[in-house]
């Protein structure tokens, strides 16, 4: 019997294992596009800036509109179900995203694997929680760090895959890889007994009301989709074609500082983690940290934007700094954990998840609605948008991080303890 159970576990475990690997792989898909190969998509799709900033709010509606179904199908069908389903979405965009001959295919394939991806996390977090129980707060944040590390990957290291390769047989390479560790999680997943179908649970938007009537929910969500998609567009939508455009930096430096921003937005999570145990299991300072630093990063880079200070060391500085605080998850899910009644912690987190990736999808659309407004100069056959272009951009930004600081101060304390609000 005890080498029974001890073979379960290492089964769970691998499952998780190779879902965290599909994790890191929609990291890279939803970072590298577009962000990451923003002046190569443009040249390939002969489009403008909206119309490539707009693949990457595909993927993030895609993956926002996944969320409150992912948990529904979690209650209803069980975590190795959806983590089968989605991995195949996921992978099937994927390479149907790297074949794709035309920008409307690229839309397509996006959207697919944006359903995808959007079920992977959620129910990572479900096994995580039922593996590792009390320890799960660690746990979960080593997850979020390998599942970033696609954010690391997806840029410098696929810039350098790119040139040596092509863009298409890189992301194809990828997501060869992807279907890998999808098909051997499904095979693991299969060679256990899967659990009954729980047809209690209905697929109704009114399961997520009870989540909506609790004001600290609806002012935690504003706080962190807002501070994370202010993080998020930049790191895959913006931000590289920014400080090559206004600031001149080469095409592989660029992609290098935001490999940088990945690996410090993944390792901070982990930090906030451990120093939220170390405090007492404190929540609240960990947010106001974030919503000062949101606020005071927009506000220095719209006002050197405003003064055509182009100095890219400075903006790097303060991109690294935006990044300290941009990864929240460890804070404000158990946040979430310790101020809803357990039937709809669950609800609660596929809610968290939808309004992160909603806000990212908005603001990446927003940005691009906003650079075609001003017509581009062209450098060496690339699209460059000037000065009052950026101004623009960030200035609106600057309203939307406002908005993080002030809900950031709204945030109640907890010390780790079930304090129902």
């Amino acid at each position: 019997m005890k080498r029974s159970f001890s073979w379960l576990q290492l089964r769970f475990l691998t499952i998780l294992i190779c879902g965290t690997a599909l994790y890191f792989f929609a990291n890279v898909q939803r970072v590298a596009i577009p962000g990451a190969v923003f002046d190569r998509l443009q040249q390939a799709y002969g489009s403008q800036a909206a119309g490539i900033a707009g693949l990457g709010a595909a993927f993030m509606f895609a993956y926002a509109l996944m969320q409150p179904l992912t948990g529904l199908l979690l209650d209803r069908f069980g975590s190795g179900r959806v983590l089968i389903g989605g991995g195949l979405l996921f992978v099937t965009g994927e390479l149907c995203f790297a074949r794709s001959s035309s920008l409307l295919m690229a839309y397509g394939a996006q959207v697919l694997a944006g359903f995808g991806a959007g079920s992977l996390y959620l129910a990572l977090v479900r096994e995580n929680i039922r593996i590792f129980r009390d320890r799960s707060t660690i746990t979960l944040a080593i997850i979020i760090l390998i599942g970033y590390s696609g954010g690391i990957a997806a840029n410098a290291p696929l810039l350098m895959l790119v040139r040596s390769q092509g863009l298409s047989p890189a992301l194809t390479t990828a997501g060869i890889i992807a279907a890998v560790f999808w098909l051997f999680c499904a095979m693991l997943i299969l060679r256990g007994t899967l659990p009954k179908e729980q047809k209690q649970h209905t697929f109704s938007p009114r399961e997520f009301k009870p989540v909506f009537q609790s004001p600290h929910n609806w002012k935690l969500y504003c706080f962190s989709a807002m501070n994370f998609a202010l993080f998020y567009v930049l790191q895959t939508v913006i931000g590289k074609k920014f400080m090559q455009d206004f600031c001149s930096m080469p095409d592989l430096r660029a992609g290098w500082l935001f490999s940088a921003t990945g690996a410090v937005a993944a390792v901070s999570g982990l930090v906030m983690a451990s120093l939220s145990q170390l405090l007492g299991s404190r929540r609240q300072i960990f947010c106001r940290v974030a919503g000062v630093c949101c606020f005071t990063v927009y506000t220095l880079v719209f006002v050197l934007i405003c003064c055509n200070v182009r100095n890219s060391v400075v903006f790097t500085c303060l991109l690294l700094g935006l990044s300290c605080t941009a990864s929240l998850s460890t804070i404000v899910i158990p946040l979430l954990r310790e101020t809803n009644p357990e039937h709809l912690v669950s609800r609660s987190i596929c809610m968290l998840n939808f309004s992160f990736y909603l806000a990212v999808a908005a603001f990446g659309n927003l940005a691009g609605l906003l650079l075609k407004i001003f017509p581009p100069q062209f450098r060496n056959g690339t699209a460059v948008y000037g000065q009052s272009a950026w101004m623009t951009v960030f200035g609106v930004f600057l309203i939307a991080a406002a908005a993080v600081w002030y809900f950031s101060f709204q945030m109640k304390e907890t010390y780790g303890k079930k304090t129902l609000l």
